[in-house]
């Protein structure tokens, strides 16, 4: 996932609100103390080097110690060379399955775009945590979808209330359905601040961010319906 705005501040809290929702402790992550969150930041000045991608490759095949994934934020990532970014490449082709990156950068278009074509790419304006970010090229999420998102969190631990929440966004225009996805995200998130970061919540977050890439990709807003419907495996099936 791409970070980008002018204000180094708002990325970095968007970006430990962002892995706060993929850990068990998200007091630690948010206070910037989650072993499992490591950080890369050399400075909004010096080069980031292939050395620098190699280290975070060569730690990311240690499987995390307190939880079940590693999240990399890589800030000022628009100053990687392209040797460092061609390195990341390799990586964010075929991470560990319990691997996520952040990269934090002013503009996205300083990064490669065989980069950017792998994660999706989000706008933080100054000020914001986070909560405010809008996708590159989608226009801010209406009312209309946060009120989608809130039916879909309120029918979340019924598995039949859910997939009826669900399938009535097939036939959605693709950016209206990535404007409901990227609100139930947001909704998400606030959850596992609120109330912790539970299996429920963390993995239908898991699921519903990399989704966002696959309807980027092309497919069909039935058939990521259809995967949302299902998941996350933890929810009651009774």
């Amino acid at each position: 996932m791409i970070l980008e705005g002018s204000d180094p501040a708002a990325l970095h809290r968007a970006a430990l609100r962002l892995a706060a929702g993929w850990m068990w402790d998200e007091r630690k992550v948010l206070a910037g103390l989650h072993v499992d969150v490591p950080v890369l930041d050399n400075g909004p000045d010096a080069v980031i080097k292939a050395d620098d991608v190699r280290a975070i490759r060569r730690d990311s095949l240690l499987r995390p110690f307190d939880g079940e994934v590693k999240v990399y934020i890589i800030a000022y990532a628009h100053n990687m060379n392209a040797s460092a970014q061609n390195a990341l490449l390799r990586l964010l082709e075929e991470p560990p399955p319990y691997v996520r990156f952040v990269l934090l950068v002013r503009n996205a278009g300083m990064l490669l775009q065989t980069v950017r074509s792998r994660c999706a790419v989000y706008r933080c304006a100054a000020g914001e945590d986070g909560r405010g970010a809008a996708p590159d090229g989608i226009p801010p999420v209406s009312e209309e979808e946060w009120t989608r998102a809130d039916a879909f969190l309120e029918a979340l631990d019924d598995p039949w209330q859910r997939a009826a929440v669900v399938f009535s966004w097939d036939k959605l225009p693709r950016a209206a359905l990535r404007g409901v996805l990227d609100a139930v995200m947001s909704r998400l998130r606030d959850c596992c601040l609120r109330e912790g970061s539970k299996p429920l919540y963390t993995e239908t977050l898991d699921t519903v961010s990399k989704l966002i890439p696959s309807l980027e990709l092309n497919a069909s807003p039935g058939s990521v319906c259809g995967v949302l419907a299902i998941c996350p495996a933890g929810s009651r099936t009774g």
